[in-house]
C-alpha cells in the first residue's frame, strides 16, 4: 500500500468514527430530575444518577436541587420549562395533577413485565392515584410518632410509652416530666414539644374521631364537638397543664436533642439527627390513642411532567429510584420508610445494629394510618387554617371559637373546587 493510500485510508477510518461518535451522541437524552433535601441526600441522589447513567449509557442526567422547593418548581411550570422527573409530596399531588402537570404511568407500566403494584404498600401507592390512574410511583413514606427521653422517663420512674397508651397516660406522663430547675416559677424542662400546625393536629382530631372534611372532602367538619375537644386538649398542655413551652419558650432551640423536653411527635425524617444524640438514650413508640390508634401518612413519589419530551427515558429513571436499589439507599439512610414491602421489612431498614431499637413502630403505623385530607386547594386551606389556630395557640380564644370561625371559612373555599 502506497503512503497515499494509507493517509487516505486513516482519514476515512477517523471520518467513520467521528461520525459513529456523533450518532451515538445525537441518540443520548438528557433528563432533568429536580429534588430536595440534605446535604447527605443531594450525595445520595447524586451516586443514584451515576449508578443510572453507567446503566444507562443512552440517558444523561441533569440534577436540580433546590431548598425553596415549591416555589422553583412552580416558576419552572408557569415558565413552561418544567423538570422531567421531580419529587411530588402528597400534599401537592392533587393540585398538580388536577393543573394537568403530571403524566399518567399506566401505559409504561402494563407494557413493563418487571412491574408489580403488589410489591409495594397499597396506602402509599393509592395515594399517587387520581381517577383510577396512576401518576407517581412512591420513593417513601412515614408516619408521625412519638420519639421520648428514656433518661428523663427513667429519672422520673415512668415506663415506656407503648400501644397501650392513652390520652390521660400521656398527660400524666408530661406533668411528671415538666420541672423548674432553677426556682424561678417557670418550667425548664417540658413534657412535650407541641407544633403549631395544623396537621400535626389531625392525629389527636383523628383518634378523638373528630374530622377536619367530611370523608368525601366536600365539606368542612371542624366544628363538630370531637374536633373542637381535640384541639382544645393540645392548647391546654401549653395553658392549663405548662407541659408544653410556648413560642417564646422555645426560641428556635431544638429542645429534644438539648435534652429539655421529653417527648416530642415526628416523622421518620429525624433519625440521622437523633443518631448523633450522645447525651441521653432515646426511643420511638406509638402516638397515645384517644378512641383509637390512627396517625397521619405522609409520602413523597417520583413523577413525570406531562410536558416530557422522552418519557419512556424518564420512565426507566423512575422505576430505577424508585425501584429496589434506590429503595434500599433509602433505608440504609434512615430518613423515611422504603416503599417496597420486601425491603421495608427487611435488616436494610430494621436494623438491629442502628437506632431505634423497634423501627418496627413506624411499619406498624401502616395499619391504622390514614393519607391528610389532600385537596386542590391544599395549601390556601392550610394557611387559613393556621392563621386561624395561631389565636389558639397564643391563649387568644378558645378551640370551640376558633373552629365556629373556620369551618365556613373552609366551606367557602372548598366551594371554588
Amino acid at each position: 500500500m502506497t503512503p497515499l493510500k494509507k493517509v487516505i485510508k486513516s482519514i476515512l477510518l477517523i471520518a467513520i468514527i467521528s461520525l459513529t461518535v456523533y450518532a451515538k451522541d445525537e441518540k443520548k437524552v438528557t433528563l432533568s430530575l429536580m429534588f430536595w433535601g440534605s446535604p447527605e441526600e443531594i450525595r445520595i441522589v447524586e451516586k443514584m444518577r451515576d449508578t443510572f447513567e453507567k446503566e444507562n449509557p443512552d440517558i444523561s442526567i441533569k440534577l436540580i436541587h433546590a431548598n425553596n422547593y415549591l416555589d422553583k418548581l412552580r416558576v419552572m411550570i408557569g415558565g413552561g420549562t418544567p423538570p422531567d422527573v421531580f419529587y411530588m409530596g402528597i400534599e401537592d399531588f392533587t393540585a398538580h395533577v388536577t393543573a394537568g402537570v403530571l403524566m399518567s404511568i399506566d401505559s409504561l407500566l402494563k407494557n413493563d413485565t418487571t412491574w408489580h403494584a403488589e410489591d409495594y404498600f397499597d396506602l402509599v401507592l393509592d395515594a399517587f392515584k387520581y381517577n383510577g390512574k396512576i401518576y407517581g410511583i412512591p420513593k417513601d413514606w412515614s408516619p408521625l410518632v412519638l420519639y421520648y427521653n428514656k433518661d428523663m422517663f427513667d429519672s422520673a420512674g415512668i415506663s415506656y410509652p407503648d400501644y397501650s397508651w392513652t390520652w390521660n397516660d400521656f398527660l400524666s406522663a408530661a406533668k411528671k416530666l415538666t420541672k423548674d430547675e432553677n426556682g424561678d416559677g417557670e418550667p425548664d424542662q417540658f413534657g412535650f414539644l407541641l407544633y403549631n400546625n395544623w396537621v400535626w393536629a389531625l392525629p389527636w382530631i383523628w383518634s378523638n374521631e373528630g374530622r377536619v372534611l367530611s370523608k368525601d372532602k366536600t365539606k368542612c367538619v371542624m366544628d363538630m364537638p370531637e374536633t373542637i375537644e381535640a384541639l382544645q386538649f393540645l392548647a391546654d398542655l401549653r395553658w392549663k397543664y405548662k407541659v408544653a413551652p410556648t413560642a417564646a419558650q422555645i426560641a428556635q432551640r431544638d429542645l429534644f436533642t438539648t435534652g429539655k423536653v421529653g417527648m416530642v411527635m415526628l416523622g421518620r425524617w429525624m433519625i440521622p439527627r437523633y443518631r448523633t444524640i450522645k447525651d441521653f438514650r432515646w426511643g420511638v413508640a406509638p402516638l397515645p390513642k384517644g378512641k383509637k390508634h390512627v396517625t397521619p401518612i405522609f409520602t413523597v413519589a417520583f413523577v413525570i411532567s406531562s410536558k416530557c419530551k422522552h418519557p419512556d427515558a424518564a420512565y426507566r429513571l423512575v422505576r430505577f429510584l424508585s425501584g429496589e436499589g434506590g429503595n434500599k439507599i433509602i433505608g440504609k439512610l434512615g430518613l423515611a420508610v422504603p416503599s417496597i414491602k420486601s425491603i421495608a421489612y427487611s435488616d436494610v431498614f430494621l436494623d438491629p445494629k442502628q437506632l431505634p431499637e423497634n423501627s418496627q413502630v413506624y411499619l406498624d403505623a401502616i395499619k391504622y394510618g390514614r393519607l391528610p385530607p389532600v385537596i386542590p386547594q391544599w395549601h390556601e386551606m392550610s394557611n387559613t387554617i393556621d392563621t386561624q389556630l395561631d389565636e389558639l395557640w397564643l391563649n387568644k380564644k378558645s378551640a370551640e371559637q376558633i373552629c365556629k370561625e373556620l369551618t365556613p371559612k373552609i366551606n367557602k373555599l372548598l366551594s371554588t373546587q
